[in-house]
């Protein structure tokens, strides 16, 4: 623990023994044995007592604990007036993992999306270090927020979109449907997902996590979905898919959704699958990263707490030893008021002058 104001203390600290040292020295003078006292024969009698022994040794471990208590209050505010601080080392480490959650955003999916929300959610509670982002598509690609690493935020968005689709808010989604009654392009989306991330000329794993029925609808898209997973594998990019539960029935699309997952090194389940966000997970935790350490980062800040007690023992200390003395010198004991002495009372006297009549 290191002092802002060293000086100030030293000098209070001068200033305050000097002080006590010139009260004793008064405190001697004014105590002093008159000349023309009387003296007392026999005294040494009573202080042979044992009642007089017993009263005089409370009294001077009385005069010590009030002492000490004034030292350790005095100490606690010299202290404090030097400010003491403290210094934290904070060093932060990151991970060089970039995540983009793509969510398919286009009507079908929106009964869906809100448990896809959740296991977002779920699976941003798993990460340590990786930045996040989140993109939602259908007829095009709309970013709601970049690569991240507050997970807090995070958490807050992904609850407010699954909020959105629980009530079906368009709004939400707006700018994912362009008006050409296209719907669901798989195959644009991943490749609109992949070009969201930045520092590509850096040594960082890269995995986009795809939410989607994988039932595109309209216009043919600008990418087939061998070729968006090619686009992903030339970016070193790896795709993890969710598919819809409805995928279930549908083996041809479910398998072509998986193909273009596992062909990138990904993983592929299905929304509720036991297991699916582990094994993502795992997936991402394979993902080639270095991790990157911070310089560290000293803030000082003020620490009065061990002053502080000091000070409060100091006072307690003192108000222990007064409450004592008024105890020891029956002042707080019930019976301490002087009470009328039995019998009856005295009787009063007439004048002599009034005897007779």
């Amino acid at each position: 623990m290191d002092l802002k104001w060293p000086v100030v203390g030293v000098i209070v600290l001068a200033v305050t023994v000097v002080a006590v040292a010139a009260v004793v020295v008064l405190a001697a003078r004014v105590h002093r044995r008159p000349t023309d006292a009387v003296l007392v024969a026999h005294t040494a009698r009573l202080r042979r007592l044992p009642r007089f022994r017993e009263l005089a040794t409370q009294q001077r471990w009385l005069s010590w604990w009030q002492t000490a208590g004034i030292v350790l209050a005095v100490i606690g505010c010299i202290w404090l007036i030097a400010r003491p601080q403290a210094t934290d080392i904070t060093q932060n480490r990151y991970s060089t993992r970039d995540i983009v959650l793509c969510l398919d955003a286009s009507t079908s999916m929106f009964d869906e999306d809100t448990q896809v929300t959740q296991a977002y959610s779920e699976l941003v509670s798993g990460l340590n270090g990786e930045r996040v982002s989140l993109v939602l598509w259908s007829d095009a690609a709309v970013t709601v927020f970049p690569l991240t690493d507050d997970y807090g935020w995070v958490q807050d968005e992904l609850a407010r979109a699954g909020r959105a689709f629980a009530l079906g808010d368009q709004e939400y989604v707006a700018g994912t449907y362009l008006g050409k009654e296209r719907a669901s392009l798989i195959s644009d989306g991943i490749v609109s997902c992949v070009k969201r991330f930045d520092l590509t000329n850096s040594e960082r794993g890269r995995a986009v996590i795809i939410a989607s029925d994988n039932d595109p609808q309209g216009g043919p898209p600008v990418y087939t979905l061998p070729e968006a997973t090619e686009f992903a594998k030339e970016r070193d990019v790896q795709l993890y898919g969710i598919g819809s539960a409805d995928l279930s029935f549908q083996e041809d699309k479910r398998a072509t959704f998986d193909k273009a997952m596992t062909d990138t090194g990904g993983t592929f389940s299905l929304l509720g699958d036991d297991g699916s966000i582990d094994s993502i997970l795992a997936g991402i935790d394979r993902l080639s990263a270095d991790e990157v350490v911070e310089p560290p980062k000293y803030q000082v800040r003020d620490a009065p707490g061990w002053p502080i007690v000091l000070i409060v023992f100091g006072v307690l200390m003192l108000a222990a030893g007064w409450v004592y003395a008024l105890v020891r010198s029956g002042r707080l004991s019930p019976g301490s008021r002087p009470t009328p002495p039995a019998g009856p009372p005295p009787q009063q006297t007439r004048p002599p002058s009034e005897v007779g009549r």
